[in-house]
């Protein structure tokens, strides 16, 4: 393949909804001169694809896209930031289990101390589908799922929901970070060229899919053992009051600090002190007011905060 068929079919695998800039430490929406937001499908969709890899700027996508009043997705994606090693084992622990279910992922080092693990389909996908299916394969191999995209499975009509960044950014840092890997080979890098042939070729069918999402089931909603004692309440105390008053921390890719990290650090620190489940999603929604409104404005706020400290619970007393 010469670059623009690299390009192109590079744009086929991660087309969504609409593209995001990656520039400067920020990823927002990439907004058009006439004030609109650039898709992420179609001919200018290809002309970013092609200088993403070859010259610049680096982009994300916005997953959802709307067909016939229902969310789809062309891809999943689980982002694990968990330090180089765990998140390793959890990115081949659930490769490994996709394989065995007939479904190929494909691991990216991220920018930072994680992996990415991705899924391709041929066709759209019920944003459902792919979440629930992806939250199920997690599941099977006990690897964490507070970063699985399509993070949201509608839009409430305020903003394009979680973006991802794409790998091999023309302006990426070198040496192997935002680049697929081979977690099982010695030379683990997959150069462009290698890569997007290969996941063409194994792209997953959205009925192949299906057997995938079966296994899903519903999180039972978590309740605390009896232990004598009354569950919490009132006013933060301890570790879960510091991370409420500090709030996101500011890093250098994120200046104005990590909610969905913050939102987390806060579940499991409520979840370790033994808060109860309505002091807990009233702080969660406060925090979340403060912190900018990732849940606030959405539809399914509640079901987001609850899946919240689902998963918080799950990992504080379920390890």
């Amino acid at each position: 393949m010469d670059k623009d068929e690299i390009a192109n079919n590079f744009a086929v695998l991660f087309r969504g909804g609409k593209v995001a800039l990656d520039t400067d430490g920020e990823f927002r929406p990439w907004t058009t001169d006439s004030g609109g937001f650039q898709p992420a499908d179609g001919k200018d969709w290809l002309s970013i694809a092609y200088d993403h890899l070859w010259a610049g700027p680096s982009v994300g996508v916005y997953p959802l896209v709307l067909h016939d009043e229902q969310f789809n997705v062309y891809w999943g994606c689980v982002d694990w930031d968990t330090g180089p090693q765990e998140s390793m084992i959890h990115a081949r622990n659930v490769r490994t289990a996709l394989e065995q279910l007939g479904v190929t992922g494909w691991v990216e080092r991220s920018r930072s101390k994680g992996f990415h693990l991705w899924v391709f389909f041929t066709d759209a996908v019920p944003a459902v589908a792919a979440r629930r299916g992806l939250l199920a394969v997690c599941d099977l191999v006990d690897a964490p799922t507070t970063e699985v995209n399509p993070k949201q499975v509608e839009l409430s009509g305020r903003g394009w929901g979680n973006g991802v960044r794409l790998p091999y950014g023309h302006l990426r840092q070198r040496g192997g970070y935002n680049e697929v890997t081979n977690p099982e080979a010695t030379i683990s890098i997959v150069p462009v060229t290698q890569f997007v042939p290969e996941a063409m070729e194994s792209r997953t069918t959205p009925a192949d899919w299906e057997a995938v999402t079966a296994l899903w089931r519903p999180p039972e909603r978590p309740r605390r053992a009896d232990t004598g004692t009354t569950p919490t309440t009132g006013p933060l105390e301890g570790l879960a009051a510091f991370i409420r008053r500090l709030g996101p921390e500011p890093s250098p890719h994120k200046p104005t600090g990590d909610r969905s990290i913050a939102m987390w650090k806060l579940a499991c620190a409520m979840t370790r002190q033994g808060y109860s489940r309505q002091t807990m999603l009233r702080e969660l929604r406060g925090a979340d007011i403060e912190w900018g409104r990732k849940f606030a404005n959405r539809q399914d706020c509640t079901d987001q905060l609850e899946q919240l400290l689902d998963n918080a619970y799950k990992d504080v007393h379920q390890q």
